[in-house]
């Protein structure tokens, strides 16, 4: 009995309610949370959305050319690229 009171009445010595470290630190997590999203309405609003998909897509060509490159030395029929008759052809079927 002497053991739970020195330890506020509970047996694992914490606090029933939150402490204040645990408080500041919900609260740490939430501002940083706000300050990231206002800063990616922000930055979403100053981005030229038209430039930023015309590099994704010329990526996107450009790895393909890529891929096609390696890929045209199996280039079976001979039409320039690497196709599912180039894949029949080179698996027999």
């Amino acid at each position: 009995m002497a053991e739970d009171t020195k330890h506020g009445g509970h047996k694992n010595g914490r606090k029933g309610v939150l402490s204040g470290s645990s408080f500041f630190t919900w609260f740490m997590v939430i501002a940083l949370l706000g300050v990231w999203t206002s800063v990616a309405v922000i930055w979403f609003e100053l981005v030229d959305y038209e430039e930023v998909l015309a590099k994704a897509k010329d990526f996107r060509y450009n790895l393909s050319e890529v891929l096609q490159g390696k890929l045209g030395v199996y280039d079976a029929d001979g039409d320039g690229d690497f196709d599912v008759e180039d894949a029949k052809v080179l698996l027999g079927k």
